[in-house]
């Protein structure tokens, strides 16, 4: 693998469960050092894609030494700079609506500040009522999970919005990474896809770089090859 170019600005962002993690949903401390050593060099500007909330990625964060610099939560629909006081919100309307519609369905979906999240098993249902109330939506499968957004939010754009602070598009270099099926829409923008050993087939298809290791392990095993 060859190593980074200073021609570009070198951006990493990494969904969190089962891509910065292990199946214990936490990142590994030699992961943790690896991304402390790209940070501390001035290596690469550092991001979060996830579904989790705001809150939670700033508790990650504080136990990461602080080494990302932004956030792209619930999906794509709330980014967060740590150097900001102000977030990025798209989609309260859509989310209002969303939840007076399922609040009378005889199944769960629960609601972050805009995502709605349910079992993958009631996918179909959740399509046939969103359809029937003409409430336009994106609605994203995830392992055993189904991720309900306002239509054309995703990991993609979210990210796309975040990048936009850090200069021009072509000045540029983005190396997702990810493991799921919601991480699909993280490898549109990207430069280099990078699907740790344990992501799901359709995420491996289409990647540039599938890492030997699972999880934090193989985003560690990525960076040591491409930057140290």
């Amino acid at each position: 693998m060859e190593k980074v170019s200073s021609a570009k600005k070198s951006i990493l962002v990494f969904d969190y469960d089962r891509t910065l993690t292990l199946e214990d949903f936490v990142i590994p401390d030699s992961t943790k050092e690896a991304l402390k050593e790209v940070w501390q060099k001035h290596l690469a500007t550092l991001g979060i894609v996830s579904g989790r909330s705001v809150s939670f990625l700033k508790t990650v964060n504080e136990q990461a030494s602080g080494v990302f610099s932004f956030f792209v939560a619930e999906n794509g629909s709330i980014i967060h700079f740590e150097d900001l006081s102000q977030e990025l919100v798209i989609g309260r309307e859509w989310s209002e609506r969303a939840r007076r519609l399922f609040a009378g369905t005889d199944f769960t979906v629960r609601f972050g500040e805009i995502m709605g999240a349910a079992r993958a098993e009631n996918m179909d249902r959740i399509k046939n009522i969103v359809s029937n109330a003409g409430l336009e939506s994106n609605i994203v499968l995830n392992r055993d999970q189904v991720l309900l957004l306002p239509s054309g939010v995703d990991k993609g754009s979210g990210v796309t919005r975040a990048m936009a602070r850090y200069g021009a598009r072509h000045e540029i270099e983005l190396t997702s990474f990810g493991d799921g099926e919601n991480d699909l829409s993280l490898f549109e923008p990207a430069d280099v896809k990078v699907a740790v050993s344990n992501a799901v087939d359709s995420l491996k298809k289409i990647a540039d770089v599938v890492t030997q290791k699972p999880g934090g392990l193989g985003v560690e095993e990525y960076m040591r090859k491409k930057f140290m």
